[in-house]
């Protein structure tokens, strides 16, 4: 049985069970327990400055070394940006290093044959374009991203997975139609249809194992019922190229963050719906019946352990801000969470999980 144990910033101590138990407190041991238990740490921190301006929907990318790269975003006032930059994590540094063919916000986004490449997103209406840049590194001359290719249709609120060689871009809409379509690539020029979702969603989180791509949460298209989150966790089998519905988040979820790391997918941050009295348990979608009353979203500060070998799903932990819609990538064994919006209002929060990999890949 694989405990994780999170402590968090201040000296909030959670031990949680994965494969079955509870959560209560405990102290922050690491050590294996009789040789019964390994014990994996979770650590959630602020480890450098802020942003010097807040941040939210943009693409954030793995860098070299301890860099990231920030590309684009909505900034105050829902100003759409164009910058790239690069965050060192160690310093807390931020360079401008590049450029946008133009202001984007909500697109994704990920690293393909040695390219950071940009798929889709909103400037301010939907865009299908695609666009690359090489990977900024310490002698890379200040550099503007090159369109390399288009997506079969305009798509933002979408989600990029990479398996192997294959990028996959899940979820998203063209601005007035949900997107159900799964696409592939190999070097961002050229897409093709590999599977549909159970259920087409945007604003969703995604993260892979070697054979299966899990999307968690979303929601609809306002004004639509489905506007609301949604709890359902999907999955698409790569071999069968099917998809269905084998889960449920404990709380409907948009706009969150999920990252595959060891054997467990972490799901972070997001909207969760409070619902009114008298709505219907789940946030599968549903029409409220019983109530007049919409749905209410907060922002959260959750952080979920997902066993793709269980679909079960548990709380390991919550950030120090809560966040949806921020940058998230992975350095090593630590995933950086990087600005996002906290009930509406973009963060300049700079936040890292450091995850203990080896105890948590064993059984």
């Amino acid at each position: 049985m694989i405990v994780l144990v999170l402590v968090a910033t201040g000296a909030a101590v959670y031990l949680v069970k994965v494969l079955g138990g509870s959560e209560g407190s405990s102290s922050p041991s690491t050590t294996v327990a009789g040789g019964a238990r390994t014990r994996a740490t979770i650590t959630v921190a602020t480890p450098t400055q802020p942003l010097p301006a807040p941040v939210s929907a943009e693409v954030v990318l793995p860098g070299t070394a301890t860099q990231l790269v920030v590309m684009g975003g909505s900034t105050t006032g829902g100003k759409i940006a164009s910058g790239v930059f690069t965050l060192d994590t160690t310093s807390g540094k931020l360079a401008l290093v590049g450029q946008l063919g133009a202001t984007l916000a909500d697109a994704t986004g990920a690293l393909i044959s040695g390219q950071d490449v940009v798929m889709g997103g909103s400037s301010p209406s939907a865009v299908a374009t695609v666009q690359q840049m090489p990977q900024p590194g310490p002698n890379l001359p200040y550099t503007r991203t090159t369109v390399v290719g288009t997506l079969p249709q305009p798509r933002t609120d979408a989600a990029a997975v990479t398996v192997g060689p294959t990028t996959y871009l899940v979820g998203g809409d063209d601005g007035s139609n949900l997107l159900p379509q799964v696409l592939s690539t190999t070097d961002g020029r050229t897409w093709g249809v590999v599977a549909n979702l159970a259920q087409p969603v945007r604003f969703a989180a995604a993260a892979a194992t070697p054979t299966k791509i899990y999307v968690f949460g979303g929601e609809g298209i306002v004004p639509s019922v489905a506007s609301a989150p949604f709890d359902t966790i999907q999955e698409l089998d790569l071999t069968t190229h099917r998809s269905k519905i084998v889960g449920h988040l404990p709380e409907p979820l948009s706009q969150a963050s999920a990252v595959a790391i060891g054997d467990r997918i972490l799901v972070i941050g997001g909207n969760a719906v409070i619902r009114p009295p008298g709505s219907p348990s789940r946030g599968s979608g549903r029409s409220n019946t019983t109530s007049t009353l919409p749905p209410r979203t907060l922002t959260v500060p959750t952080i979920w352990s997902f066993d793709p070998a269980t679909a079960k799903v548990t709380k390991v932990g919550q950030l120090s801000v809560p966040v949806a819609q921020a940058g998230v990538a992975l350095l090593g064994s630590t995933i950086w969470v990087i600005g996002g919006q906290s009930n509406g209002a973009p963060a300049s929060s700079v936040q890292s999980i450091a995850v203990n990999i080896p105890a948590i890949s064993r059984r």
